[in-house]
């Protein structure tokens, strides 16, 4: 472990720890999907969102570092397209959520497979915005660029499994509270509103300011 942290001090590794642990914890899109997936298809349905969360994020971090994300980013044509489809598809997705009116309604809502979840994190501006900053601050004068590209992108990764799959548990842990009565229709459609206010909040945050 001393060689991958090599060029990085003990300060500056527990700071990415914490930024990781802030940044994947916190509610977002990926955890709101992973609670949904949980409460309604349980535990086991999450795993696929998981790991696509997980592959999907450390590429974008790799794609950050290596230059290509600066390029996407520098576009602004790019980088409002990649913001329009994000917020597109996270209000398609947040409407799916709101409709189901019962548990694992599979005509309605179905559990993401993994590419959809990678997917999910290529169109999210806000995942590009982070993982451009933590490339520039992690990567600059590493002695080992490769290794510091994979050592960030494995605790993103593993941090972005661990989260979901909390999320997907905590959602898994009130099946049977919902099968009562009109829950599961209330839990979806918070859900639903949640994500739909992500989406909103995605399209304001990372739109141009003009002075």
């Amino acid at each position: 472990m001393e060689a991958w942290l090599t060029g990085l001090s003990m300060a500056q590794f527990l700071a990415l720890v914490t930024l990781l642990a802030v940044g994947a914890f916190t509610p977002g899109p990926n955890t709101t999907v992973a609670a949904v997936t949980g409460a309604n298809f349980g535990f086991r349905a999450t795993l696929p969102h998981c790991v696509g969360v997980a592959v999907g994020f450390a590429s974008v971090i790799a794609l950050c570092a290596s230059g290509i994300g600066a390029l996407v980013m520098a576009s602004p044509t790019l980088a409002a397209i990649i913001r329009v489809a994000g917020v597109l598809y996270l209000l398609w997705l947040a409407w799916r959520i709101a409709r189901s009116a019962s548990l694992a309604e599979k005509s309605v809502l179905k559990p993401m497979n993994v590419w959809q979840s990678v997917l999910m994190q290529y169109a999210n501006i806000k995942a590009w915005m982070l993982a451009l900053a933590v490339a520039a601050s992690y990567t600059e004068g590493a002695p080992s660029l490769a290794q510091r590209v994979l050592l960030v992108s494995v605790l993103f990764a593993t941090f972005g499994f661990f989260s979901n799959g909390a999320y997907g548990v905590l959602g898994a842990s009130l099946r049977q509270w919902l099968m009562h009565g009109n829950r599961v229709r209330w839990f979806n459609g918070a859900m639903g509103l949640a994500l739909a206010l992500t989406a909103a909040w995605i399209a304001i945050a990372g739109a141009p300011h003009t002075s």
